[in-house]
């Protein structure tokens, strides 16, 4: 089975070392690539590091492929180059694929990563860590790493400190790197300021904020223009910056009924915009285990898997667009 090359997403997200190790190329090589035959372009962080996205690293496995039937580099780029000039489209085989874009090839299943990553965090060893997620994000999307690693690596590591395994501050520490790893994809992905605006944060006095930072994230990647206020925003404070900056819609968390409950004005008070007033949503564990919640803070309930989310905030956001343009004169 194939697929064309234009299928591969083109969001950047992966080092020159997860490439490496998707296509077996050295980054020798793939610099020497990039100078000579402006073969693949990846974006720069605002670092100067390369990233490249799932259509390069097929587009790299492609040429690999035609390599190894005896073609010298110069002549796959010059083939590479009719075939776009004829838009010919590029076909890459399942098996030529990147792992990570078919999981099921992969050698390793996701939850495989979350042990050694949980005690590489335990033990302090920030390096380890790195290679594990990086070899995560090698093999698999990052929605995968994102839900199926980093979530239950955090959900291991609350289970330890409230079982008096690890003490509260290797908690800390472990969720510190995580957040951190987290916010840093965040900032890689562009703000499209041309996309309809979504305003995330968490709940007053919620500190929990890395299921609201990975919704984040994931909104971003969907190409929404995503602003993120992280833990603990007051109402008032949040609604005010909702009324001054006009988002079609505000998100936020709650992991404890205390915070949930903190969030029942959200919509009335959100209303004071008029018809253009940004579409109230929420989620979160307090929400996900306790559905007297859901009944007692009006709004949309996200529901307990980001992936899902994301389509109801689709769908959301298109009735939204329909209902709005239909109070225009």
């Amino acid at each position: 089975m194939r697929k064309p090359l234009t299928d591969f997403s083109d969001e950047p997200i992966y080092n020159m070392k997860a490439v490496e190790q998707q296509t077996g190329i050295s980054a020798a090589t793939l610099r020497a690539w990039e100078r000579r035959y402006t073969l693949v372009e990846p974006k720069r962080t605002s670092s100067g590091y390369r990233l490249y996205s799932d259509r390069d690293v097929a587009l790299l496995l492609w040429v690999r492929h035609q390599m190894s039937e005896g073609l010298t580099i110069s002549r796959v780029v010059a083939m590479l180059e009719t075939m776009r000039l004829n838009h010919e489209p590029i076909w890459v085989d399942m098996d030529e694929s990147a792992p990570n874009s078919f999981s099921a090839e992969a050698p390793n299943p996701p939850a495989s990563f979350v042990q050694p990553l949980y005690q590489a965090l335990i033990n302090l060893d920030t390096e380890r860590a790195d290679d594990i997620v990086e070899q995560g994000f090698a093999l698999y999307t990052l929605t995968t790493v994102c839900m199926e690693i980093i979530v239950p690596t955090l959900i291991e590591i609350g289970e330890a400190m409230h079982n008096g395994q690890i003490s509260i501050s290797t908690e800390h520490f472990a969720s510190t790197y995580l957040r951190g790893r987290l916010y840093g994809l965040f900032r890689v992905y562009p703000q499209m300021s041309d996309m309809p605006m979504i305003m995330v944060g968490c709940a007053p006095t919620e500190h929990h904020e890395i299921g609201a930072l990975i919704f984040a994230l994931m909104l971003r990647q969907h190409g929404y223009n995503v602003i993120y206020l992280g833990q603990d925003v007051p109402v008032n404070d949040f609604v005010e910056t909702a009324l001054n900056e006009h988002p079609a819609m505000v998100c936020m968390s709650a992991n404890n009924e205390t915070a949930a409950l903190l969030l029942r004005e959200m919509q009335s008070s959100l209303n004071k915009a008029g018809p253009a007033a940004p579409i109230f949503c929420y989620g979160g564990r307090a929400f996900d285990t306790d559905p007297a919640l859901r009944q007692a803070v009006p709004g949309h309930y996200l529901g307990s898997d980001p992936r899902e989310a994301i389509n109801l905030v689709k769908n959301l956001l298109r009735n939204h667009r329909d209902h709005t343009h239909g109070h225009l004169p």
